[in-house]
C-alpha cells in the first residue's frame, strides 16, 4: 500500500495550525522534560486556539501544556 501524504490544518481566527506540528512539538516537550517517547501508550492532545495553547495528557496522568 503506498503511503498518502497527509496535512491537517487548523484555520481559526484568521490563523492556520498545523497539527502534525502540534503533536511533534507536545512530543519534543515530552523528551525535553528527561522522558523517553517509548513511554507514551495513550496521548491525549487538546488545541485551544482561543489561549494560543496546547494541552496534553499522557498515559490518562501525566499533564502538560505549551504555547500554539
Amino acid at each position: 500500500m503506498a503511503k498518502i501524504n497527509q496535512q491537517m490544518i487548523l484555520q481559526f481566527n484568521g490563523r492556520e495550525f498545523d497539527l502534525g506540528a502540534v503533536e511533534a512539538n507536545v512530543k519534543k516537550n515530552w523528551k525535553e522534560s528527561g522522558k523517553k517517547l517509548s513511554e507514551i501508550v495513550d496521548l491525549d492532545i487538546y488545541v485551544k486556539p482561543e489561549e494560543a495553547t496546547v494541552y496534553y495528557v499522557v498515559n490518562k496522568e501525566t499533564e502538560g501544556k505549551i504555547d500554539l
